[in-house]
């Protein structure tokens, strides 16, 4: 089975928190049948962590797992942190496969994005 895993930083304001899970949630529609499960987790002070997400998509089944991080730059989660620990998670679930993907900053089209945006361009 096949699962994404999208993952955000995490905030104390409890409504940030929520605008991700919606985001989360519009993904999973979007995704439809490519992924059997569609998750959201948070790196720092919100929950589930990413480890317990992991946990309970494998408890559900999953054998394949892509983990979407939610970061615009390369600082020390998207170089160091996440990269820890999917590979402590990939050591501990040998039988899954665990895939990082690029992380969100790194895609073409976001300053077209951001520019379509910009009150006067259609």
């Amino acid at each position: 089975m096949k699962a994404l895993v999208m993952i955000a930083h995490g905030s104390r304001r409890e409504e940030a928190n929520a605008e991700f899970i919606a985001l989360v949630g519009q993904v999973k529609t979007a995704v439809g049948s490519k992924c059997d499960f569609v998750e959201h987790c948070f790196l720092e002070i919100a929950s589930p962590s990413l480890t317990e997400a992991i946990e309970h998509m494998i408890e559900n089944g999953a054998t394949y797992i892509s983990i979407f991080p939610y970061f615009l730059n390369s600082g020390n989660h998207v170089l160091r942190d996440l990269p820890e620990i999917v590979d402590r998670l990939t050591r501990q679930y040998p039988d899954c496969t665990i895939t990082l993907l690029p992380y969100f900053g790194t895609f073409k089209g976001i300053a077209e994005l951001i520019s379509r945006h910009i009150p006067g361009n259609t």
